[in-house]
């Protein structure tokens, strides 16, 4: 098949998850197509006078991951795959892709821009049968086997703090310094601006940033914009494969059911406000200190939810739980928020359904694993 077929089929019904503007993709110097997204996609061989996003890619790359043999995500950051333009579509990219791997069927459009009702979920039940939590245990690796952790705390849903859990980690024990070796050549996508009120929107300003440049320059002070803005944060990029010998997989979970995992990195400041995942996490600081302020799922109603689709999945909040508007939002005066403060070392079981907000005490560097551990599902 070739490619201008391809990429016919791949973004024939890009449109129908919410995604319009045009994508140019660069295979060599002498070969390429852009395709137009919108209601009736199309595709056409050459160069496109204003493209919004631009992808420069091998060939044999490219149908490696049309083939379900290769990640655009790791290719992007081992650097063989270059992104320009508008990254905040860009970002889209692994979605338009899954979508037409998955058979692409036309479905009804979703308006990015809209904050969609968010339904119930089955962790919500578990929580509210269980007694009011007001505080995160704490306890280290050595007294947490894996099977008091799948019988006590995975299937109530009950977050954990896990000390000490990564003292077999080689990025753990390596300085900063020593580190930038093992993050030369590596690129990330960075927010900046004032991503926190733009969250989950494709709105949002990306930028693709050397990783070693950007470890480099957290040595410098943090500024915030004019306009009171967060320090500009490498959030959700997925860890790059050179990466995954300095990391273990947590015990608790069967290797096969761990989604690719993800690194943060960002100075003192970054923030990410009160949401919820769609899947268990295991929340990894191997650098400096984060704040969690933590809500259990039953919560929904009182701190103003919405969802990013009608289906739900990435849901956020309308309550600020360090100011929250009681006027608006009266039931969030009955909400527990639990507090707690990651250091370097620790490992936070975060389980499906829980509502949390982050924020780098320190310059940080996480890794997250996401799980599709089926609980409740």
């Amino acid at each position: 098949m070739d490619l201008q077929t391809i990429l016919t089929r791949l973004f024939a019904n890009a449109g129908s998850v919410g995604i319009e503007g045009v994508f140019q993709f660069v295979f060599s110097p002498g070969q390429a197509f852009w395709s137009e997204v919108k209601a009736a996609s199309r595709t056409q061989a050459g160069r496109h006078p204003s493209p919004d996003v631009t992808i420069e890619v091998a060939e044999r790359d490219f149908l490696g991951i049309m083939g379900g043999m290769a990640n655009v995500e790791e290719l992007f950051a081992s650097g063989r795959l270059k992104i320009g333009g508008n990254m905040g579509l860009a970002t889209m990219l692994p979605q338009i892709i899954d979508h037409a791997r998955n058979g692409g069927a036309k479905a009804e459009k979703v308006d990015m821009k809209t904050r969609y009702p968010t339904p119930a979920r089955f962790s919500e039940r578990v929580s509210a049968s269980l007694p009011v939590q007001r505080v995160i245990e704490r306890r280290p690796r050595s007294e947490v086997s894996v099977s008091e952790f799948r019988s006590r705390y995975l299937p109530h849903g009950i977050p954990l703090v896990i000390s000490d859990a990564l003292q077999d980690w080689p990025l753990f024990k390596l300085s900063r310094e020593e580190s930038l070796v093992h993050f030369a050549e590596l690129q990330g996508i960075t927010r900046h601006g004032d991503y926190v009120k733009k969250t989950f929107s494709a709105d949002r300003d990306f930028r693709s940033t050397s990783m070693a440049d950007f470890i480099a320059s957290l040595d410098r002070p943090a500024q915030k914009g004019a306009d009171g803005a967060p320090p500009a944060y490498m959030g959700n990029n997925i860890l790059p494969a050179q990466l995954m010998k300095q990391i273990k997989y947590p015990p608790y979970f069967a290797p096969s059911l761990f989604i690719p995992p993800r690194i943060w990195i960002g100075p003192k400041g970054t923030l990410t406000p009160l949401h919820r995942d769609d899947t268990d996490n295991l929340f990894a600081q191997v650098w400096g200190q984060k704040s969690f302020i933590l809500a259990a799922p039953h919560h929904r109603e009182a701190l103003g939810t919405w969802s990013t689709s009608p289906e739900g999945g990435l849901d956020g909040c309308e309550v600020n739980p360090d100011a929250p508007d009681y006027g608006r939002f009266p039931a969030a005066r009955d909400v527990p928020f639990l507090r707690v403060t990651l250091e370097a070392g620790d490992l936070l079981f975060l389980p499906e359904g829980w509502f949390h907000q982050v924020e780098s005490i320190s310059t940080s560097l996480s890794v997250n694993f996401w799980v599709n551990s089926g609980r409740g599902w």
